[in-house]
């Protein structure tokens, strides 16, 4: 997904007892004129174990768990190219990430929490610089964050709850193989600077969110969920 969020994958579509248990395993992004795949699979912990995604930037992703620890290689056609080490904490979110390139670049973000709400995260680049945001909270969403040099807002459809599907988990499940950020409400839209995007989505007869569109200016993406359900 090419929007100012970056991209994700949920791994999976909780409902009460009674009704079946679904799992994402198909995300269709059409964006200006391309249009890209991103297929999901799971283990038999039903946690992610591979990411194939196609179109003009094709990648296989890899997930081995060992306890809290995540390792993820992503390849093209066969070469390697990067290596991804992310840790969760105690509720399953992640604490800490690093990414190394085929080059041995290493980029390290490290995510701080009051209880489930992120409160710090920072970034640096190759043993460079740390930059430092911060994040605002309101009804158990994030509504605000800062690095000192630019800032952005959130919004939220407060009727509806966050779910597989929702742009902003999508974004962080595909890119980071987890959450650093987990809201009560869908994201609805954010403005960073001069940058405004909006979320509209499309739902099934069970609930289940079957698309996306995202809107910032002229441009447009949409976005169409599948889901395994048994």
């Amino acid at each position: 997904m090419a929007t100012a969020f970056i991209l994700l994958i949920s791994p999976s579509c909780k409902k009460s007892s009674s009704t079946p248990s679904c799992k994402l395993i198909t995300v269709v992004d059409l964006y200006n004129s391309s249009s890209t795949t991103i297929n999901v699979s799971y283990n038999n912990d039903g946690k992610i174990s591979t990411i194939q995604r196609t179109g003009s930037s094709p990648f296989t992703e890899v997930f081995t768990y060992n306890g809290n620890l995540l390792m993820i290689s992503t390849s093209n056609s066969g070469s390697v190219t990067a290596t991804d080490s992310v840790v969760f904490n105690s509720d399953g979110l992640i604490s800490y990430s690093m990414v190394k390139d085929a080059s041995n670049n290493k980029t390290v973000n490290i995510y701080t929490y009051s209880g489930t709400q992120l409160q710090k995260s920072t970034y640096q680049y190759n043993g460079g610089a740390i930059t430092t945001t911060t994040y605002t909270y309101t009804n158990g969403d994030l509504t605000g964050s800062s690095d000192g040099t630019s800032t952005a807002v959130y919004s939220y459809y407060t009727d509806k709850t966050f779910a597989d599907g929702d742009y902003l988990k999508l974004v962080e499940l595909i890119n980071y193989g987890g959450l650093y950020v987990k809201n009560a409400h869908l994201i609805k839209g954010f403005q960073q600077g001069s940058t405004v995007e909006n979320f509209n989505y499309t739902f099934d007869n069970t609930g289940k969110i079957t698309g996306v569109t995202a809107t910032s200016g002229s441009t447009i993406e949409n976005v169409t969920y599948q889901y395994s359900c048994n």
